[in-house]
């Protein structure tokens, strides 16, 4: 009985240790969670377009890169634009195959709705919007095709919102997108369209990847769509992402989302569910 009593208060002696190893890891602020991501949107070049293009991409490869850990085999979920923004925001593109901003809306599962119903707050920072909430196919150099936002019922118009920078109150969850002039969309030649990006970004970027490194945050950059296979950059950033490390496994715009519902600890959407995030 004696070598019973023994043996069962070992057990539990053993048992407290792993609780309490087990706490201090929760506790750990390397392993929380992420209170920011901010997920950054160009168009359309693709990977080969920018990667060791040090002409037209310098701030990307010289500055960028060395701080990031970029996925060599990401891809865009199809093609044209819109259903590939749909993707990023509802995990599904909700059957769109083209970029008529007519589209929905549609009565779907959401990134707002998901956040919103978990107290974690959500904007889309869109360069050259007239106003907060704007329901216009286009204005300026801003195009609703480059916003999932309107084309959701349920999300206010409050969520998308004109892009000044990083917001005096900054969002759990951001999509941060330039107009069609600095998301390498337009331009007369394939050199001027990313030299014109890269410099927004190395102008832009800078504030965001210097507030995720100081309040615990994640920079995402990546593209909708590429032209080589659908071949896209995508690149995380942060105090806690290892500079320079290439992660060679095939990824989509499924997993980028799943990264972001993992994150807040949300239930997955669409064609998210059973994928993994980046991280």
């Amino acid at each position: 009985m004696k070598k019973m009593l023994i043996a069962i208060t070992s057990l539990l002696i053993g048992f407290q240790s792993v609780k309490a190893q087990t706490t201090a890891q929760n506790d750990d602020p390397g392993m929380r969670p992420y209170d920011h991501i901010f997920m950054v949107l160009l168009e359309n070049v693709g990977y080969e377009a920018i990667i060791g293009n040090i002409t037209d991409a310098r701030y990307i490869n010289n500055t960028l890169l060395p701080q990031g850990t970029p996925y060599t085999m990401s891809f865009g979920i199809t093609h044209p634009s819109l259903p590939n923004y749909l993707a990023l925001f509802s995990g599904s593109t909700q059957g769109v195959a083209n970029d008529s901003c007519s589209n929905g809306p549609f009565h779907a599962p959401n990134l707002y709705t998901r956040m919103d119903r978990a107290g974690l707050t959500i904007q889309a920072l869109m360069e050259d919007l007239p106003y907060p909430g704007f329901q216009g196919c286009a204005y300026d150099h801003y195009l609703k095709r480059h916003n999932p936002c309107p084309f959701f019922t349920g999300v206010p118009g409050w969520t998308w919102i004109v892009y000044n920078g990083l917001p005096a109150a900054v969002p759990n969850f951001a999509y941060v997108v330039p107009n069609n002039l600095h998301n390498m969309h337009d331009g007369a030649t394939l050199p001027i369209r990313i030299r014109r990006g890269d410099r927004w970004l190395s102008r832009n970027l800078p504030q965001f990847i210097d507030y995720a490194n100081t309040h615990n945050g994640l920079v995402i950059l990546t593209m909708d769509e590429g032209h080589v296979a659908n071949h896209i950059l995508t690149l995380l950033i942060g105090r806690r992402i290892d500079g320079g490390v290439t992660k060679n496994v095939q990824v989509n715009h499924y997993n980028v989302l799943k990264t972001v519902t993992d994150n807040f600890g949300l239930p997955a959407l669409g064609n998210c569910v059973g994928v993994r995030g980046l991280y």
